[in-house]
């Protein structure tokens, strides 16, 4: 039987959602993705996938950096081995994430990402170990002078001995001059020499250690540098002897903590493995399906082909349920049948390896333990099968072993022998499927097949339709009417003689006299169907005008009770000041006596008038419904636009210029519809919002000129994305950039504070920009 990952190509969609990732775990275990063993397990995956979207929805991105797989390390470390500086950097490396990760699900706890926040929290603290390993490491990964004691002393020793072999070689090359091929000196397997002129090597006592390809130089080591020589050898074996020491202990202490390092490793690339999923995802516009127990059903509503070109792709919506559970789909060849087929079943299987998938709105989907697909050319060379032969050898395969629960995908059934016999045998196995109870979509061009479909309460007929005038297919599935094969049309397109093709005309007339009738009649009663549909669809679309006119009742009353309000809450406010009036006036008949001072009574009257002048009546808020398109103004902001999405208290509102604005209903005022024509929006915010953004920004080498419109950008998408720390990169060299960036962030009064980069983040070469 085919491999149903071949057949649907899922691995090209595997290899691009691998791109995305970081680590080597999460990378090999979506390339090796398989269908979940249970609707638990799907319905888990699809859980943590749509958390980790949500989230780079919101946050962009999370702090993940390169991740190896750490577990040969740990157990070479258990072992009793040596790791090499390459290995603890990258353990390093690991912990840092960790690090990171963990700084940053601290900072999001209260946003609601439970599974997540699960995750990170068994992450282990092993800032210890990256301390240790940071003592010993340089940056390119060679061991620090002061990585020990006796290393820094050996270190030494060995500078100053280099130091005196360098000075006498001087000595010698001034001394032998004339002898020389150059005036200089060369090291050859470790050691200092002078080329010498072959002819003159017996000018001096020394060890030859090479002989120019020429032979007309000869590098000797003169005998006043061996000992010296010898010496730095020594020293250079005791190095490194030091050097291997000082691995040995730290690998050590990663055996230690050997069980934490894998743990926090798994977590990484667990996290990643999500991430990578999420982001291809996001950049394809796809959604999380909704798995269900309780129904047998696939909805897939505008489900498009992942590995078609976006801009060419055509979006197509499939229904199946217990009342319809098996479709024929027929239509013209070429006109998008197997495409429509493939396109169902790759979703779902991408939906039960755990994946989001290309639909225009959430699916809902059983879960399928098996899918079974004959599609293509099927023809077996090295089995010796004709194409009918392996379609019927895969047919019969699917039907000896396919269940109630699974799904079944056939083109083109029965094709590859004689019509009549290709009729009967898809008849037989369509009805063979139907019986089994499976969910099938089977593609033909027999109209005997079709006519079944239609007398056969839960079959249904599908056509891809097809554009008559133009002879051309439009890739669109229509569902619940049947298609035509255009056979004789596209003959005539390609200049058949028209002589066969109207003796092929006579040939068929009579043959679908019979059926005709009884197909137009079931083409009538759709007809009939369509007309009630439509007339429940006005009934619905009347009874929305009636709701929508309440609405509009219940608002403009709701403005009337307003204004009673404010004219209620103004007189009380009256009678306060009339209260708070005679208050004072007893304060004042009190202060009469003789021990009261003018300067207490001065206060008392300026209290009086002080209230009598504040008869202005304060604005309050009146709390109202919001509605996606009202129009709000945020005082806090001084804007005013149209509401575009509400989810719960939160609000997003498209300002007048066309800004995207994420606020919550505590910080709006409903207000009319601004007067005169809207200001034209220069962009789509969500799209803005949604496109890729960076957390770091490289402006090296580039003048300052150019580099502080980039700068001022990026600050400001930065903010409008609601990012809490960036790094701007602008090197060392002479400073000039450096300034112009801290000076511009000096500037800003919404940035909290900056400050240079730490190690692992650039130094001084970089500034880290944290906004308030």
């Amino acid at each position: 039987m085919l491999d149903i990952y071949a057949t649907l190509e899922i691995n090209e969609i595997l290899t691009s959602v691998a791109s995305y990732s970081h680590s080597e775990i999460a990378k090999e275990r979506i390339l090796s993705l398989k269908i979940l063993p249970s609707v638990d397990e799907v319905i888990e995956e699809s859980n943590k996938l749509d958390e980790m979207m949500r989230l780079l929805f919101k946050y962009f991105a999370i702090p993940l950096n390169n991740s190896f797989n750490l577990e040969p390390y740990v157990e070479l470390a258990n072992k009793g081995g040596i790791l090499t500086p390459e290995e603890l950097s990258r353990i390093q490396l690991d912990i840092y994430t960790s690090i990171k990760i963990n700084e940053f699900f601290v900072k999001i706890e209260k946003n609601g990402f439970p599974i997540l926040n699960s995750m990170v929290k068994n992450l282990f603290d092993l800032t210890p170990l990256y301390e240790r390993i940071d003592r010993i490491l340089t940056p390119n990964l060679l061991i620090k002078d002061d990585a020990s004691p006796d290393l820094a002393r050996i270190r030494r020793d060995i500078r100053v001995k280099e130091d005196n072999v360098r000075k006498v070689v001087m000595n010698l090359v001034n001394r032998f001059k004339d002898y020389l091929t150059e005036s200089t000196y060369t090291i050859r397997n470790g050691h200092f020499v002078l080329p010498f002129k072959s002819g003159n090597k017996n000018k001096v006592e020394g060890i030859i250690h090479d002989v120019s390809d020429s032979g007309m130089t000869t590098f000797i080591e003169p005998s006043q540098l061996v000992e010296i020589s010898n010496d730095i050898f020594v020293l250079k074996t005791k190095e490194r002897d030091e050097i291997q020491k000082i691995l040995k202990e730290v690998t050590m202490e990663v055996g230690k903590v050997g069980e934490e390092v894998k743990t926090n490793n798994l977590i990484i690339a667990e996290l990643d493995f999500l991430a990578a999923k999420a982001r291809y995802a996001i950049d394809n516009n796809e959604e999380v399906a909704n798995f269900t127990k309780e129904k047998r059903v696939i909805s897939l509503a505008d489900a498009r082909h992942p590995l078609i070109d976006k801009d060419k792709v055509v979006p197509n919506s499939f229904e199946l349920n217990k009342d319809s559970r098996l479709i024929v789909i027929s239509g013209p060849n070429a006109g998008g049948k197997t495409v429509a087929m493939k396109t169902l079943g790759l979703l779902i299987l991408m939906a039960e390896l755990g994946l989001a998938i290309p639909t225009s709105k959430k699916a809902e989907l059983s879960y399928f333990p098996k899918i079974y697909a004959d599609i293509g050319d099927n023809q077996s060379l090295s089995d010796n099968l004709s194409t009918f032969s392996a379609h019927i050898s895969n047919i019969a395969r699917i039907t000896r072993y396919v269940t109630h629960d699974d799904l079944v995908l056939i083109d083109e059934l029965g094709t590859g022998t004689s019509p009549l016999e290709g009729e009967a045998i898809a008849i037989s196995v369509i009805e063979y499927l139907f019986k089994k109870e499976c969910f099938a979509i089977i593609s033909s061009h027999f109209d005997r097949v079709k006519e079944y479909a239609y007398s056969k309460e839960g079959i249904t007929n599908a056509m891809m339709i097809f554009d008559d005038k133009n002879l051309l297919p439009t890739y669109r599935l229509r569902i619940g009417l049947p298609g035509k094969s255009y056979g004789l049309e596209m003959a005539k397109r390609y200049h058949l003689d028209d002589e066969i093709i109207n003796n092929a005309k006579k040939r068929i007339g009579k043959e679908q006299e019979n059926s005709v009738s009884e197909v137009m009649e079931k083409l009538n009663n759709l007809l009939k169907e369509n007309e009630e549909l439509q007339t429940s669809l006005n009934e619905k679309e009347r009874v929305l005008e009636h709701k929508e006119k309440e609405l509009l009742d219940k608002e403009e009353k709701l403005n009337n009770k307003k204004e009673t309000l404010l004219e209620d809450v103004k007189q009380e406010k009256e009678e306060l000041i009339a209260k708070a009036k005679e208050d004072i006036k007893a304060a004042l008949r009190a202060l009469s006596n003789p021990n009261a001072t003018q300067k207490e009574l001065l206060e008392a009257r300026k209290e009086i008038e002080k209230i009598e002048a504040e008869d202005d009546v304060e604005e309050i808020y009146i709390e109202e419904d919001l509605f996606i398109n009202d129009y709000v103004y945020i005082p806090l902001l001084n804007q005013t636009g149209r509401i575009k999405d509400i989810k719960g208290d939160k609000l997003v509102v498209i300002s007048n210029d066309g800004m995207s604005i994420k606020t919550t209903k505590d910080k709006v005022r409903k207000t009319k519809e601004t007067k005169g024509k809207p200001k034209p929006q220069p962009y789509n915010g969500d799209e803005i919002l949604r496109a890729p953004f960076s957390l770091e920004l490289n402006i090296i080498g580039e003048h300052i000129d150019e580099a502080l419109p980039k700068v001022m950008k990026y600050i400001d998408d930065a903010r409008l994305r609601h990012i809490d720390q960036v790094r701007i990169i602008h090197g060392k060299g002479s400073g000039a950039l450096r300034k112009m960036v801290r000076d511009y962030l000096k500037s800003c009064d919404f940035i909290k504070e900056f400050h240079s980069g730490g190690y692992y983040d650039g130094g001084d070469g970089a500034t880290i920009v944290v906004f308030k």
